[in-house]
């Protein structure tokens, strides 16, 4: 896909798999949303990581209509190589990546948007904040494994992050278009990674209470997905080395 060098206000990015049922519905909601916000100055990047239930024609039938832009992927790839393709596509002064099923509701962008517009670098959605509101939690294996999760990322690359998985970051566009041009890893890790090179690049990183809801999700396979997490934290401690760190 051919990037129009033309700057935009805000970019959105969301990596999409197998979401044809929603994908219209929740890309007309974000739209409204963003035009609050920025007027027509805005853009939304839909990823398709090489979904097999028609995703990739509803992206095409937005694109026609003018409301999106596209990307895709021909085999599934994972989320972390999804979002990287967006990120590194997008054209915004401020960039973000949110989820397709919108478990973080979108209406969280306004405050995302003005806190890189303040002076932040990177913002990180916090579902574990005695502040944030869960309306549906996830199965209690899950919470535990993402508990240890954090801690042990924590401890392998030396940083002090409280969420690494919420699905909702925001960037200032230059520094997240220079950080996924350097990430590799493409699936459980990779927000690991990315904040990873933020801190190595010494920006400023805030972590926000979010409202975050729970969606099943039939793709996850707990016990492989824990030993992948685990092998691509390994790796991305090999390449970064253990960071030093004074962030959130």
């Amino acid at each position: 896909m051919l990037v129009d060098p033309v700057m935009v206000r805000l970019s959105v990015v969301i990596p999409v798999y197998n979401e044809a049922g929603c994908l219209a519905e929740h890309t007309g909601t974000l739209s409204e949303i963003l035009t609050s916000i920025a007027g027509e100055d805005w853009e939304i990047l839909l990823v398709d990581d090489g979904s097999s239930d028609g995703t990739r024609d509803v992206i095409q039938q937005l694109v026609a209509e003018g409301r999106v832009r596209g990307c895709y992927h021909e085999v599934n790839r994972g989320k972390g190589a999804a979002v990287r393709t967006g990120m590194i596509a997008t054209r915004g002064e401020v960039c973000v990546f949110c989820d397709a099923d919108m478990s973080t509701p979108p209406e969280t962008l306004r405050d995302f948007v003005a806190r890189i517009e303040a002076g932040a670098d990177v913002v990180v959605g916090n579902r574990k904040s005695q502040a944030a509101t869960i309306d549906r939690y996830q199965p209690r294996l899950r919470t535990w494994l993402g508990l240890g999760y954090t801690k042990l990322a924590n401890a392998m690359l030396g940083l002090s992050v409280s969420d690494y998985t919420c699905g909702f970051k925001a960037f200032a566009g230059d520094p997240a278009r220079k950080i996924f041009q350097a990430t590799e890893t493409s699936r459980w890790s990779f927000d690991a990674e990315v904040l990873a090179h933020a801190v190595r690049e010494g920006l400023t990183i805030e972590e926000v209470p979010v409202r975050w809801h729970h969606e099943d999700d039939t793709r996850v396979r707990v016990a492989r997905d824990v030993i992948a997490s685990f092998m691509e934290l390994l790796s991305i401690r090999r390449r970064l080395g253990r960071i030093r760190s004074e962030s959130p």
